[in-house]
C-alpha cells in the first residue's frame, strides 16, 4: 500500500506571532492503525474523536467506521486513507440513509459516506471536511458519498484509473481533484469525471499576510513555496495592482482564491483571466471596482460569488466566459456601472440579496 506524505493544509505567515500560535494550537493530527475492520472508534474516546482536524488511517475499514467519521469526529477537515484497505461490509450498521440492510463492496467509498438525509428530507453532506485522500486500488466512488460536502476543496486518487463515479458522488462545482503524474488523461476522458478540475500535484495550500512593505510574491517565498504549485490561496493585508499581475501571470493552477481580509478595493482588469482551474473566489470586504475582464476565461468558476456592499462598478466582460457561474449576489445598493456583455449572455446572473 502505497504512503504519501502531503503538504500541510493550511501554511502561515503572520505579523502577529500569536495568531499563528492560536491556529496551530487549534489543529489535531492523529494516525491510527485499524487491526479489524468496523473498530476504529475503539481507539479513542469521544471527545479525542471531537478534536481530530486531521486525520490518517490505516488498516482495514468499512461502512461501520465511515458512519462514525461522517457521524461524530465534529472538527475533522483532513482525511487520508492512503494506508487503509476499505472492506466489504453487509448489514444495517452502515452509511446508508434510514439503517437500512446494505451491501458495501469492497475498495469502494460507501454510499453516503459522509452524507445524511433520504427520500423527501434534505440531504446534508459533512461541512468540517475540506480534503480527501483516497487509497489506491479505489474502484468505485458511490452514490451521494460526498454529496453537499460544500467545503471539501481536494479530493487526492492514488490510483492511475480513474474509478467509476456514481450519481451525486462529487461536486464538480465544489471540489478538485488531484491525481498522480501522468494519470490525469484517464481522467479527464472517462465518463463523470471530464467536467472536473483534474491536476497532476499535491493539494498545496498557502495563507498570507502581506505587510505594507511586501509583497506576493515574498511571503510565498519565506514559505519556501513556487507560486505555480499553490492551489488554495488565503490574502490577508495589503494586496497591489503588482501583485495581482504577479497571481495571474504566475500562479496558474490556482483553485480557489480568499482575498476578503486583504486591503484591495479593486480587482484590476484581467486579474485572474484564463484560470481554467478556478472554482471559488471571495472577493474583498471593501472592494469597489472588478476591472474589465476580471475573471474572463475562468469556465469552472461555480459562485454563487457574494459581493460586497461596497461595490460600485463592474466593467466590461468582467465574468465573459464564466460558463458555469451560477449567480453574482449583490449585497448593497451602490452599483452604479455595470458593463457591456458581463456574462457573455446579458446581465442575467445577476442578483440582490
Amino acid at each position: 500500500m502505497r504512503h504519501t506524505v502531503f503538504r500541510p493544509l493550511t501554511c502561515y505567515i503572520s505579523v502577529i506571532a500569536m495568531l499563528v500560535a492560536v491556529a496551530a494550537r487549534a489543529q489535531v493530527y492523529k494516525t491510527y492503525h485499524v487491526a479489524e475492520a468496523g473498530t476504529m472508534v475503539e481507539l479513542m474516546t469521544e471527545d479525542e474523536a471531537n478534536q481530530i482536524t486531521h486525520l490518517t488511517l490505516t488498516g482495514r475499514i468499512n461502512a461501520i467506521d465511515f458512519r462514525h467519521l461522517r457521524d461524530e469526529f465534529h472538527s475533522l477537515m483532513v482525511l487520508d486513507l492512503s494506508g487503509a484497505d476499505i472492506r466489504l461490509y453487509q448489514g444495517k450498521r452502515g452509511t446508508y440513509p434510514g439503517g437500512a440492510y446494505y451491501v458495501y463492496p469492497a475498495r469502494c467509498v460507501p454510499a453516503y459516506a459522509f452524507c445524511t438525509g433520504s427520500g423527501d428530507e434534505q440531504y446534508v453532506g459533512k461541512k468540517t471536511l475540506r480534503q480527501v485522500v483516497l487509497p489506491d486500488n479505489i474502484i468505485n466512488i458511490e452514490d451521494g458519498a460526498f454529496r453537499d460536502c460544500t467545503a471539501l476543496q481536494t479530493l487526492k486518487l492514488l490510483t492511475a484509473t480513474a474509478p467509476n463515479l456514481l450519481p451525486y458522488a462529487l461536486s464538480d462545482s465544489t471540489t478538485a481533484v488531484f491525481t498522480r503524474p501522468g494519470c490525469s488523461d484517464t481522467y479527464r476522458t472517462k465518463k463523470g469525471w471530464e467536467r472536473f478540475a483534474v491536476l497532476e500535484a499535491d493539494p498545496v495550500s498557502a495563507t498570507v499576510a502581506i505587510a505594507p512593505e511586501g509583497s506576493l510574491m515574498a511571503a510565498l517565498s519565506e514559505l519556501k513555496l513556487q507560486p505555480s504549485e499553490v492551489n488554495m490561496l488565503t490574502v490577508a493585508g495589503k494586496m497591489d495592482e503588482a501583485d495581482f499581475q504577479f497571481l495571474r501571470d504566475y500562479m496558474p493552477n490556482l483553485v480557489s482564491v480568499d482575498l476578503e481580509s486583504c486591503t484591495a478595493e479593486t480587482i484590476p482588469d484581467f486579474a485572474f483571466t484564463q484560470k481554467k482551474y478556478m472554482l471559488r473566489v471571495t472577493m474583498p470586504r471593501n472592494l469597489r471596482r472588478i476591472g474589465q475582464r476580471a475573471f474572463s476565461g475562468c469556465r469552472r468558476l461555480c459562485g454563487p460569488i457574494v459581493m460586497p456592499a461596497t461595490l460600485t462598478a463592474i466593467e466590461m466582460g468582467a465574468f465573459m466566459g464564466c460558463e458555469r457561474l451560477r449567480e453574482v449576489v449583490l449585497t448593497g445598493n451602490r452599483l452604479t456601472t455595470i458593463g457591456d456583455n458581463l456574462f457573455s449572455e446579458g446581465p442575467g446572473k445577476l442578483s440582490e440579496k
